[in-house]
């Protein structure tokens, strides 16, 4: 797996599916998440992809951004998620100060 150069975006992307589990995501990739962080609906957040390495979630990103997964609907996020996201986020931003912003993928049905 190669090795990201620069982390310029935190990219967040939405299942729309909130009965989705982090096994189902799993397994659906046969065993290789493409995201660095999954998010549950109760607010766990689950490794992925090594931070370090390219990503596998939005072919214009992949190779400058870090991948969140968000488990459900943006619009029906609950709490425990809202609050995972926004720390996680954080925590990112402070480890990777070179991000310039998050970039929200709707995938929605």
């Amino acid at each position: 797996m190669e090795k990201r150069d620069s982390t310029q975006f935190a990219i967040v992307s939405f299942t729309g599916n909130s009965s989705l589990t982090y096994e189902d995501i799993k397994q659906a990739n046969n065993g290789e998440i493409g995201f660095h962080f999954v998010i549950d609906p109760h607010g766990q957040i689950f490794m992925g992809r090594h931070s370090s390495k390219v990503g596998a979630y939005s072919p214009d990103f992949d190779e400058n951004s870090l991948g969140i997964c968000v488990i459900g609907e943006r619009h029906e996020m609950e709490d425990a998620q809202s609050i995972a996201l926004t720390l996680l986020l954080e925590n990112l931003k402070a480890e990777f100060p070179e991000i310039e912003s998050a970039k929200y993928i709707y995938n929605e049905d």
